[in-house]
Parts: structure tokens; C-alpha cells; sequence
């Protein structure tokens, strides 16, 4: 039935369109550095010395941006550029974070996987994206990830945190990176908003790769989360949520991003998969 005589028709509300930008994700943090550099950033959950042997840190806003340009340089430094896929097998901290973070400063993907993963399903995964390089640490509880990635001829670079790193890996507390390289190579590199942000996968393996702006125009949870606030982090990077949910409002909103203490008998199960096809 048309409208009546003398009113009028009501116009159909449009549909609300998504909000395209050309910032990728390396820009959120830069803005947070710009306003407010020495305000908490990010830190350890409780029983990060036990689990790693590594004691607990707590980063200010300018020295998680420092950080970040730290292992970029050193992501550089041994041949990871723009477009290429990081993998990294790193326990819920400052770590893994500053892992994402740097991947997405000079335009690499970041892969973050189950810390429940082993050879073939490391394998698997490194072949099926072409990752040649993944970060890590020397100990998770009673794994040794460090020990196995340099075993593995998918991987001819590791770079591993933590005491007692193995031979044939890079020991991260002590390597010096070239100073101001991820200046230099983005001065010549565009990183832009098509380009993968991360590599993340399915209970069947498949691959769900994100872009820049696939993850800057989702919406989050915790998104009025501002300075002062603090986020606790309750979801895995290894999820779309724990990228959509927790990391992107962190940046976005500007607060301490905390983290739970692992579960008795979890904080090595991970929340991947380890099943791979029969014919991998």
C-alpha cells in the first residue's frame, strides 16, 4: 500500500557503510605514543619467571614503541620485508605483542601460533605460508620451543627470548640490531592498508589471513576502554578475537592491556590445533 494522501513517505534509513582509512595498524600505536608516552602500556601476567625464567616487565607506551622498533630492525636484519609471514610461538606478554607490533611496523604478517604446536604442524604451517623466520623463546614451562624450531629445516632463522638459548638460534636479549633501520626501510617501503596484518588458522587448518584495514574497521569489545583503564586480556592471539577483541581496542582506546595468570596445567596447552592433513 502506498503512502496516504497528505503524508509523507518515511525515507529507508541507509545501511551503515564501513569506514575505509589509509592508516594501518603501526599508526594506532604511534598515536598512542604521541599522546601519552609514559603512561603503562602492556605487562607480564603473574608466573611469567616460573613459566619462562624470564622475569615479569611492565612497558610504558614509549618503551613498548622502542621495543617495537628494536626487534623490527632485527626482523629486518635478517631478511624479513614487507608482505613476507612471521611466525612466532610465544606465551600471552609483553613479548608476543611487541612480536605482532613489530611485524605490522615494517609490513610483515604476523602468524602467532598454539605454543601446543610441534614439528609437523610447525611444518605445515611454515610451508603453507612461505614463514622462514619465527620468534620464540628457549622455554615455556617444561617445552623447549627454541630447541625445536632450530631442528626444523622450515625455519633457518630463529629468534628466541629467554636464558639458555640454544645453539643455532639468536639470542634476543643480546643481539644489536643496525640503528635506525626500520626508518631507513620505511622510507623507501610503503606499508599500506591492503597488505596481510596477520596469519591466523582454523580448527581445520585453513588459513584466515587479516589486512590492515580488515582489522582496522572491525569493531571490539573494549573499545571505550581510554587511558587509565585496564584491559584484561582473557583471549589468545592465536583467535580473531583475541586480535578484534583485545589487541586493536587497546591501541585504539589507549589503556594498560594486563593479562590473566595461566591456568594450572594450561599455560601450555594452547588454544590451536596440532591436527594436520594426513597428506601435509
Amino acid at each position: 500500500m502506498g503512502p496516504q494522501p497528505g503524508r509523507r513517505a518515511k525515507a529507508a534509513v541507509p545501511a551503515p557503510r564501513t569506514r575505509w582509512t589509509d592508516e594501518t595498524l603501526d599508526c594506532l600505536l604511534r598515536d598512542r605514543v604521541a599522546v601519552h608516552p609514559d603512561d603503562p602500556a602492556v605487562d607480564d601476567p603473574p608466573g611469567t619467571r616460573e613459566l619462562t625464567g624470564r622475569g615479569p616487565q611492565q612497558w610504558t607506551w614509549s618503551r613498548l614503541d622502542q621495543e617495537v622498533d628494536r626487534l623490527a630492525a632485527l626482523l629486518l636484519g635478517h631478511g624479513v620485508r614487507r608482505a613476507d609471514t612471521v611466525a612466532m610461538q610465544l606465551p600471552t606478554g609483553v613479548e608476543l605483542v611487541q612480536a605482532v607490533l613489530a611485524c605490522w611496523r615494517i609490513g610483515a604478517a604476523a602468524m602467532p601460533l598454539s605454543v601446543s604446536l610441534r614439528d609437523r604442524s610447525l611444518t605445515y604451517r611454515a610451508l603453507r605460508t612461505g614463514t622462514r623466520l619465527i620468534v620464540t623463546s628457549a622455554r615455556i614451562g617444561p617445552l623447549r620451543p627454541a630447541a625445536t624450531a632450530v631442528a626444523l629445516p622450515c625455519f633457518p632463522v630463529v629468534l628466541a627470548w629467554g636464558p639458555d638459548v640454544p645453539y643455532g638460534a639468536v639470542d634476543l636479549d643480546a643481539a644489536v640490531p643496525a640503528p635506525d633501520e626500520p626508518a631507513a626501510y620505511l622510507a623507501a617501503v610503503r606499508v599500506r592498508p591492503e597488505d596481510r596484518a596477520a596469519v591466523l588458522w582454523t580448527v581445520c587448518d585453513g588459513e584466515l589471513p587479516f589486512r590492515h584495514r580488515d582489522l582496522r574497521t572491525g569493531g571490539g569489545t573494549a573499545e571505550e576502554a581510554g587511558p587509565g583503564a585496564v584491559l584484561v586480556n582473557r583471549s589468545a592471539l592465536t583467535c580473531p578475537s583475541g586480535l578484534r577483541d583485545v589487541l586493536l581496542p587497546w591501541l585504539r582506546g589507549g589503556c594498560l592491556l594486563t593479562h590473566e595468570p595461566p591456568v594450572a596445567g594450561t599455560a601450555t596447552r594452547g588454544s590451536g590445533t596440532s591436527r594436520i592433513p594426513s597428506h601435509g
